[in-house]
């Protein structure tokens, strides 16, 4: 590492660490998961080997089954302040549902810690609990319910409700409380070499998440820095920000976006991208999640040097496409990925991409090692005041440590 870090690179450092504990302390409060577009899964015909009794007429009584087998089962006996879970291989989880999104139960075990449980391993839950049921067709119900293999049973005030359990799409702790439903992460990858050549890299990358009912938020931070023998040679930050409102159950609408880009490498001193548009869930289950969407845009860009008689500036209206694909490979291990492109309405203007893939693996709940692949692609560089038109293409890979929250 050099002795002497140049002295801009130390502030946009800073500015960039301030920007990612801002984002950290909004998030310190735990989420209690939130709704998600997609409905849950229900168990296969067949995979409980035996057919679920009912309550015996008194309480010490277990129930016995076709063979003759006694099974506990909780009926009366359950504690008022545990929820229950019976899985597919006839197995009972004393704990604390902490909800149910993306077609898994997240459950909390005084034995076993938290639990990710796939909601097609479900055949049953017994809560004591007032919580919001998220169900098909942007309905939301808020009471104590019981999910068996193919319904839903909440009571309310008013009275008992049931509905096909194919219809339920999430669970949220509780009633609607704003602060439940945020979410974020933060990571930092720093690597350096010294000897004939003195390189300093470092990668910083956080996002803040709101997963509600209906309206998803999002904003996102990437931004990635480097010096060589004392001289800035890596200098980007992009960060953008998506509200989504689903007005069915898989598509959605988004009345804001905004993108911010800065290069100092490619001549761009700043590129601002506001816009609107839409975007549909292909799919949404437990191991993966795939979504597009396509935006129209407004585009300012401002160079940092141009050749005379060359603006400063241009602008114009783009139209950008994204797909979004997440594959959970084992419980620890997540793949995400994510490309997009914009196309200026300008004559004289060319493709922009960029591409993102990122493998995280979880060390605990809380703590994650992650490896980030980012490529950017400017279609149409501008040329400098002194001739030197930057490269198109720009990569950047990065391990670090991450912390969720």
């Amino acid at each position: 590492m050099p002795r002497h870090m140049n002295s801009d690179l130390q502030r946009r450092l800073f500015w960039a660490l301030l920007v990612s504990a801002w984002l950290l302390s909004l998030g310190q409060a735990q989420m209690a998961l939130a709704a998600e577009k997609g409905t849950v899964s229900l168990p296969q015909a067949g995979s409980d080997p035996e057919p679920e009794p009912e309550p015996s007429a008194h309480p010490s009584a277990p129930p016995t089954f076709s063979s003759g087998a006694p099974r506990w089962y909780p009926g009366e006996l359950k504690p008022a302040k545990w929820d229950w879970v019976l899985l597919n291989t006839g197995e009972w989880l004393k704990g604390t549902i902490d909800g149910i999104r993306n077609d898994r139960m997240e459950f909390d075990s005084d034995k076993f810690d938290d639990l990710q449980i796939k909601m097609k391993d479900v055949v049953r839950t017994y809560s004591i609990t007032r919580n919001t049921f998220v169900l098909t067709e942007q309905r939301v119900v808020i009471g104590v319910g019981e999910i068996t293999r193919d319904s839903v049973v909440i009571e309310k005030e008013s009275g008992r409700e049931v509905y096909p359990r194919e219809e339920l799409i999430s669970l949220a702790v509780g009633d609607r409380t704003e602060w439940k439903l945020w979410s974020g992460k933060t990571s930092i990858g720093i690597s350096s070499s010294s000897g004939n050549t003195s390189q300093l890299n470092a990668n910083i990358q956080a996002s803040l998440r709101r997963r509600g009912a209906f309206l998803r938020m999002e904003t996102i931070y990437y931004g990635n820095f480097g010096q060589s023998n004392g001289e800035t040679n890596v200098e980007n930050q992009r960060m953008s920000f998506q509200a989504d409102l689903f007005v069915k159950d898989r598509f959605f609408l988004i009345p804001a976006v905004l993108d911010y880009y800065t290069d100092a490498f490619a001549n761009i001193e700043f590129r601002v991208k506001p816009g609107a548009g839409m975007g549909y869930q292909i799919a949404q289950k437990a191991d993966v999640g795939w979504e597009v969407t396509v935006l129209g845009q407004y585009q300012y860009v401002s160079f940092i040097s141009t050749a005379i008689g060359e603006p400063s500036a241009s602008d114009s209206f783009a139209i950008s496409a994204a797909t979004n694909a997440t594959w959970e490979i084992t419980d620890d291990i997540t793949l995400d990925t994510s490309y997009s492109l914009t196309l200026p309405t300008s004559g004289d203007s060319k493709l922009d991409q960029q591409a993102t893939i990122s493998l995280e693996i979880d060390i605990t709940k809380y703590l994650t090692v992650n490896s980030t692949l980012n490529w950017a692609r400017i279609g149409s560089p501008q040329q400098q005041a002194n001739g030197a038109i930057p490269k198109k293409n720009d990569l950047a890979v990065s391990v670090g440590l991450g912390l969720n929250f």
